[in-house]
């Protein structure tokens, strides 16, 4: 089956699809043919979110939803810079909201900027769901591993930001992270 080439090749037939390399490497097996995103049907609960956005109009549209989207990533960075600097947490985000949209991105500083991948794993035990991308392993002081954390302001609200950090302190300070369960490496975050 690997031998044969898929002339429609997409994004869920890569093999490390996180990766965000160059060149495209197909899966092995039978998921290098998947040739493109999402399944239309499935794109078809789409509507449902876009009824969701058109009904904050009345409350202020778009605006309002980016004015909270600002808020909560501000709030966030305040937290997790008063909370969680001490254990090595840095913002890899722009500081400025309008270069960072409605996300922010950790790094860890020295010695846990390789415990990436598993403080995102604790989080997501603990219900707080990130994601994680691989920085440069030889340079990770100037390209850094990456915690990425969005903020949807239709769904999430201050109380969950408190907890999020909150969550990121426990796990970084008991050094739950360092947990079997949690260095076992999966294709998606």
């Amino acid at each position: 089956m690997n031998r044969f080439w898929q002339p429609l090749s997409g994004w869920l037939g890569h093999a490390a699809p996180f990766q965000f390399t160059p060149d495209y490497q197909p899966a092995a097996g039978i998921t290098r043919y998947i040739c493109g995103t999402p399944a239309i049907l499935a794109l078809a609960a789409l509507e449902c979110g876009v009824d969701t956005v058109l009904a904050a109009e009345p409350l202020g549209g778009m605006a309002a939803l980016r004015q909270k989207s600002v808020a909560l990533t501000e709030c966030f960075i305040e937290l997790a810079e008063a909370r969680c600097a001490e254990l090595g947490v840095r913002l890899a985000s722009p500081r400025e909201a309008a270069q960072r949209g409605s996300q922010v991105c950790l790094s860890l500083a020295a010695p846990l900027h390789e415990a990436g991948y598993v403080v995102i794993q604790a989080l997501i035990a603990r219900g707080v769901i990130g994601d994680f991308r691989a920085g440069d392993p030889a340079r990770l002081d100037e390209v850094p591993h990456i915690l990425r954390f969005g903020f949807t302001p239709l769904y999430l609200g201050f109380a969950d930001v408190w907890d999020a950090v909150e969550h990121l302190r426990q796990v970084l300070a008991s050094s739950e992270w360092k947990e079997a369960r949690f260095n076992q490496k999966a294709s998606v975050t």
